[in-house]
């Protein structure tokens, strides 16, 4: 199956996503963050351009996987990268890698 053809089916689990795609990138990033081989900034906007990636590419993902990237996207929404910019109420650091654990554990708990 070439590149373009594995892009165009969908991926119920993580394990079915190939390492170059931009969401195989997005995976990768989650579990490099929890290991502490990135930082949460750098996670931040790694992961947004994997998935900027993801789009254009037409990447598409069954619910169960999808759910659990939404929650990663939904915290980083509320993100500064920059913390200079935080505000009172924009996700933390401790708070993304709690988002980022629970939806690997999702992920991985659906037979990955």
């Amino acid at each position: 199956m070439n590149d373009k053809a594995a892009r165009r089916r969908q991926w119920r689990t993580a394990g079915e996503v190939p390492a170059g795609t931009g969401t195989g990138r997005r995976l990768d990033l989650m579990r490099r963050l929890l290991r502490a081989e990135i930082q949460p900034g750098r996670f931040a906007k790694q992961w947004l351009d994997a998935r900027r990636k993801a789009l254009g590419e037409g990447e598409r993902v069954g619910d169960h996987l999808c759910r659990a990237l939404n929650q990663v996207f939904y915290a980083l929404d509320d993100y500064p990268i920059d913390p200079a910019f935080r505000e009172d109420g924009d996700t933390t650091d401790a708070e993304l890698l709690e988002i980022v654990n629970q939806a690997l554990a999702r992920i991985d708990g659906a037979g990955n």
